[in-house]
């Protein structure tokens, strides 16, 4: 899934592009969908535009159509090495994908998630921290709508100076400041039918106001496909599973002032052609608190086109 901090990048082309686009856009080949699929052909690891093609076969659907995903675990405070259960999580993800002519992806997307208490799986509303012994009001996150292009490289960095407009929701995450955004494409593993692809990305936020401190964030998503599906390059989408691990800094709605520490998280979930792949539990989160949302995720992420 994505977070936040999910930007559109612009670093020109890496040396590592293979020639195989370049060559099937010199012929004429048709359509972005049609490049992709003819630069593709069989799967190759090796080619960051023929990785980037399957990853969002994997997460999404090359014909425009939505889709969704989701992802349940847990989320812990670490502080001198000591690991302790805070929260569960659960979070869903609606996107629309578009292949572009250079083998990029333009990706829109938003995302509902939900703090959860260990023992009820209820939404929280406040939490008592176990550290500082406040009680916190929890937040629940919609982040986005928002637009993105992934580009087909293995590894990229972008820096964003000043100050870009935010939801209550982004301010919750993380302080005002410039940020320093990361991302890589891959690990690639082929093994026993499967398939693995590994999207990972970090970013540290330099907060505006020096009295606050640096913000650090860091995740990995990898997604798991079906061997013969990827190396079918007629398939417009790809069933696959998910498995989630991030670190962050202390949230700014924690409230957890200097004490040194920080996060982590693991989950596992699914890719989902519609609501009703959605687990039932996130669906009646999902429901209460963003009926429209659920309801009808076109409309939200044509306010994009």
């Amino acid at each position: 899934m994505k977070n936040s901090f999910e930007i559109s990048t612009q670093l020109g082309r890496r040396s590592v592009l293979g020639g195989g686009l370049a060559t099937a856009i010199a012929v004429g080949v048709g359509s972005p969908i049609e490049q992709a699929r003819a630069a593709n052909g069989a799967f190759n690891p090796a080619d960051p535009v023929s990785v980037l093609r399957n990853l969002h076969r994997m997460r999404g659907n090359e014909e425009g159509d939505i889709s969704m995903g989701w992802l349940k675990g847990q989320r812990y405070g670490v502080v001198d090495a000591e690991i302790v259960p805070l929260m569960g999580m659960v979070t869903g993800t609606f996107a629309r994908h578009k292949v572009l002519d250079d083998g990029s992806v333009e990706l829109s997307s938003f995302e509902l998630a939900f703090y959860t208490d260990l023992e009820t799986g209820k939404v929280l509303d406040t939490l008592k921290i176990p550290y500082t012994g406040k009680t916190v009001d929890v937040p629940r996150l919609k982040l986005g709508p928002k637009k993105s292009t992934i580009r087909p490289v293995f590894h990229e960095l972008t820096e964003m100076g000043g100050e870009v407009e935010r939801t209550d929701s982004e301010t919750a995450m993380r302080p005002s400041g410039s940020i320093r955004f990361e991302r890589w494409l891959g690990p690639v593993t082929v093994k026993d039918g499967n398939v693995w692809i590994t999207e990972a990305s970090s970013a540290k936020v330099v907060p505006a106001d020096p009295k606050a401190g640096k913000v650090i964030y860091s995740e990995s998503v990898t997604y798991k496909g079906d061997f013969e599906d990827v190396n079918n390059p007629d398939l417009p989408t790809i069933s696959s599973t998910l498995s989630y691990t991030g670190i962050t800094s202390w949230r700014p709605w924690m409230e957890m002032g200097d004490l040194p520490g920080h996060t982590t998280s693991h989950a596992l979930g699914s890719k989902a052609f519609d609501v009703d792949g959605l687990p039932d539990d996130y669906r009646e989160m999902a429901e209460q608190y963003y009926p429209e949302a659920l309801a009808d995720p076109a409309a939200i992420l044509n306010k994009l086109a």
